[in-house]
């Protein structure tokens, strides 16, 4: 009879829990606190070790485990925009990690029929999780790339000021210089306004209040030649403009890529902090 201890099964659960949801999260790039991770995982681990106890066997059944699969997406991201895709990635992450399981087992000696509550060798376990954490991550960043989406490094400078931000590179953003065709950057007016002097930056500041017609007025009563107007429509809204001006230096993920335009929105392009620029694709 194989004996089970119930601190390194709730050990070996909460390792292998929070490697999931880490990778997960680093996937779909979402920003989460780690201490939510943290939290999910112990939740985890905390069922791993009731499924054993006497008395508990109700909740090895299949749609529990799946409730609390769903309880643990929650807990860690709860409250995300693409919540659907994180649960999607999180049952998908964990399906191969639980092949890397059944691997290490059968590397450590342990028999096919044992079940995956038997402790691994952590010599075993751990550089198994390793490896195909660098799999993972990168087969799903090469199938970024080649949707031409994915997040990337975004640099701007503009007289002697420089930004750097998280940008997503999205399929969706068809916004275009209308004088050059070439596909113009979209960033919230909060995360660049450092790149202003003082006067300018008090002015483009103004964006969350009024229009960028009346703002591109105020700039060109000052003198500011920098600045025009993008004509922009989306679902659900009739259209208008953006303020947009060219920076003195773009690059994006190392490379130059400067003459670009950046519009500038009124507000964040990301619900949740995760990136703060939007390109376009072309």
């Amino acid at each position: 009879m194989q004996v089970i201890y119930a601190d390194s099964l709730f050990l070996i659960n909460l390792i292998i829990n929070y490697i999931i949801l880490l990778v997960t999260a680093r996937i779909c790039a979402s920003g989460v606190k780690r201490l939510r991770l943290l939290g999910a995982a112990i939740f985890g681990a905390l069922y791993s070790v009731a499924v054993i106890l006497p008395q508990t066997g109700f909740l090895e059944n299949p749609f529990l485990k799946l409730a609390a699969g769903l309880l643990m997406v929650l807990l860690a991201y709860g409250g995300q925009a693409r919540i659907l895709r994180l649960t999607l990635v999180f049952f998908a992450v964990s399906a191969a990690f639980g092949g890397v399981v059944m691997a290490a087992s059968l590397l450590g000696g342990e028999g096919p029929n044992t079940g995956f509550l038997a402790p691994v060798d952590l010599r075993i376990l751990i550089p198994a999780f390793a490896v195909c954490y660098v799999v993972l991550l990168l087969v799903f960043k090469r199938a970024g790339r080649l949707r031409s989406g994915g997040i990337v490094t975004l640099k701007l400078r503009h007289g002697g000021r420089e930004v750097q931000m998280r940008a997503l590179r999205d399929t969706g953003n068809a916004l275009v210089d209308p004088m050059t065709g070439r596909s113009v950057i979209v960033a919230g007016v909060g995360d660049v306004t450092s790149l202003f002097p003082h006067g300018i930056r008090q002015k483009v500041a103004g964006l969350r209040l009024k229009d960028a017609v009346k703002v591109m007025e105020e700039l060109a009563a000052e003198g500011s030649m920098r600045f025009q107007l993008i004509p922009y429509s989306a679902i659900g809204t009739p259209g208008g403009m953006l303020l947009a001006f060219r920076p003195d230096e773009i690059v994006i993920d190392g490379k130059d890529k400067s003459g670009i335009l950046l519009a500038l929105s009124p507000n964040s392009v990301s619900e949740n902090g995760t990136y703060s620029a939007l390109l376009g694709v072309n």
